[in-house]
This record gives C-alpha cells, structure tokens and sequence, in this order.
C-alpha cells in the first residue's frame, strides 16, 4: 500500500472567523455566489432587466402623446426613475423568493455552520443587493436616454441619481428580506410585489399630483416611491429638491429603522434551523 503525505497550512495561516479580514473575504464570497446565482436564473434576470427596459419603452410609446397633451410636458422626467425605482423594487421581491428556497433546502444551515463570519452571508447580500440595484437603474437610465431622458446637471446629478436610488432600492430590499424570513410559509413576499405594482400607478411618476382627486393628493405625494421619483428628477433636472430628498430620506431611514434587526435575527434563526 502506498502512502501519500499531505502538507495542510500551519494553523496561524487560516483567518479567524471574527477578524475583519475573514467578514471581507466570506462577504465577497457570498456575494459572487448570489449575483451568479441571479445570472444563471432567467425570472430574475427578466424581472430585474428585461421587465423594466419594456417597461419603459412601453410606457413611452402609450402615454407620452396623451400625457403631454394633457399636462403640457413630457412624462419621460418622471417615467424613467419611476419604471428603474420599480425595477429595483420588483428584483427585490424575486430575490426574497429566492431566500426564501434558500432556507427551506438548507442552504442557509449550510452555510451559517462554514468557518466564516457569522456576519459574511448577510454583508455578502448587502453587496450582491446593491449591485443589482446599481445594473437596474444603469439600464433603465440608458434606456430612458432612447426615449428622451437627460441629466441636465452633469456627471454630479448623475451620481446623485444613482446614489438616491441605491439607498431607496437596498432599504427596500432589507425590509423584503425580513418579510421573506417572517415565517415558514409567509406569502408575505409576493404581496409585497403586488403592492409595488399597485404603487406603480399611483405616483407622481406619471402625471402631476394635482391631477389626481383632492382627497388622494396627499397620499400619493408622500408615499415613498413619488418621493423617491420627485428626489431623482430634481436632481436629473435641477429643479427644486430639498423636500422630495429629505421625505426619500426619512422613509429609508425608517424602513430600515423597522426592519435591518428582525431581517438580521430572521437570517439567523433561518440559520439555525
């Protein structure tokens, strides 16, 4: 019989689980593994990018004639962050799904027991959520420019529109990753996606809010997403932003004042079960 010597790492080499250095590494392994994952599924990838492109152009070819008629100006300044907000809310939905398999064929047990972070998985998410959120809006801005859109105020809006709708779309993210851990059999997360297509109709995206009934103005000026789509616009076009900015503000920091803990005690006990 042979024997074979095999020579494993002296012991100081491996990198402890709770150094920072360990959370960066596992952080980026996880989230190779998600966007992978995504791109080797079609419903996501359709749901994230293919879904909203049309949207857009759909949107466009439909109402742009009508709703300029009507209001006097073209929609395209608010449809465009509306549809990449949507878009960015949509994918989220499909990735909690997604969690959601994830936990009930063990992949999250799997995991939580490997000689990483315990932090890793969800950090890992974090980023793989945030470059999602970043290629939606990406495409969505480009496909806008097809039917008209433009940033005025230079590379600075374009980055602030980027960067409004990161913060928008990973809070809204975090808030579906908690429903999606809620409970075992929750259907919490395709509600979710119905409210978002409900809201995608009842926004300032498309029409003014003063053309909307008396009574339904002040909802769909305050509901987060015609703040989200009002701060976008303001700062493609440079008209006035402080309100719409501080309101998108306000309901990102509370949605993740309400849900970052249960979705990090959800992932967990997700985890461990």
């Amino acid at each position: 019989m042979t024997s074979f010597a095999v020579a494993f790492a002296a012991r100081d080499g491996y990198l402890r689980e709770s150094s920072v250095a360990s959370l960066v590494r596992g952080s980026g392994l996880q989230c190779s593994r998600i966007l992978v994952k995504w791109l080797r599924d079609p419903v996501t990838l359709a749901q994230a990018l293919l879904y909203p492109a049309l949207m857009v152009l759909l949107f466009w070819l439909v109402l742009d004639r009508s709703v300029s008629q009507a209001t006097g100006t073209s929609p395209v300044t608010g449809m465009v962050p509306m549809v990449a907000l949507v878009g960015a809310m949509s994918g989220a939905s499909i990735s909690g799904i997604g969690l959601q398999r994830e936990r009930d064929n063990g992949q999250l047990a799997k995991m939580w027991v490997l000689p990483a972070h315990r932090a890793s998985a969800m950090v890992g998410r974090l980023c793989a959520e945030l470059v999602r959120v970043a290629v939606t809006v990406s495409l969505i801005l480009a496909v806008g420019v097809i039917v008209g859109f433009r940033v005025t105020t230079g590379p600075v809006g374009l980055a602030g529109v980027l960067i409004i709708a990161l913060v928008f779309g990973t809070s809204f993210s975090i808030m579906v990753t908690a429903l999606a851990l809620r409970g075992s059999k929750t259907k919490v997360v395709e509600w979710t996606a119905v409210g978002t297509n409900v809201a995608l109709f009842f926004n300032s995206g498309f029409v003014p809010v003063a053309s909307y009934p008396a009574w339904l103005q002040p909802i769909i000026r305050w509901q987060p997403l015609s703040c989200a789509v009002d701060a976008m616009r303001g700062v493609a076009t440079g008209t006035s932003v402080a309100q719409p900015l501080l309101a998108t503000a306000a309901w990102s920091i509370g949605i993740l004042a309400v849900f970052a803990v249960p979705a990090v005690r959800g992932y967990r006990r997700a985890s461990q079960t």
